[in-house]
């Protein structure tokens, strides 16, 4: 092999090398299971919408990351509600985020125990920060199991 290859050829290998540790350093990796969006689903509410994505950490919990924006300046804030199904008897656990003024946004993460069955979200709207009108139906962001 000559001797400009080889040296690509090292670059290369000490190049992925670095790339390889920083995917396995010790820590909490994550990874990614997918993103989900209300926006035209049958769980969404006109004035609101919620978006984020799902990730499984190496500590085997589950971690979603959810956004809530008030698209809308009619006096309502939004809601995101979301509730999580546990496989140890259906045991479950709501959580909920709000937005309030016309394009307002929040976000946050919340984690989920390795048992999680399944996690169903909502999008609604406030009134002085209480629920007002939430969509009809919910949607299955994700389910661990069929």
């Amino acid at each position: 092999m000559n001797t400009r290859i080889r040296r690509h050829a090292q670059a290369a290998i000490a190049g992925l090398g670095a790339l390889v540790a920083v995917f396995v350093m010790p820590g909490q990796a994550h990874a990614a299971l997918g993103s989900w969006n209300l926006e035209g689903s049958g769980s969404g509410v006109v004035g609101a919408h919620a978006w984020g994505s799902l990730t499984l950490g190496s500590d085997g919990r589950y971690y979603l990351a959810a956004n809530i924006k008030d698209t809308a300046a009619d006096g309502h804030g939004a809601r995101l509600e979301v509730m999580a199904y546990y496989n140890d008897g259906w045991s479950s656990r709501y959580e909920n985020l709000n937005a309030t003024g016309n394009q307002a946004t929040n976000s946050f993460t919340w984690n989920f125990a390795p048992d999680l069955y399944y996690i169903d979200a909502r999008e609604c709207l406030t009134e002085q920060g209480e629920e007002y009108r939430c969509a009809s139906s919910w949607h299955v962001i994700h389910r661990v199991r069929p």
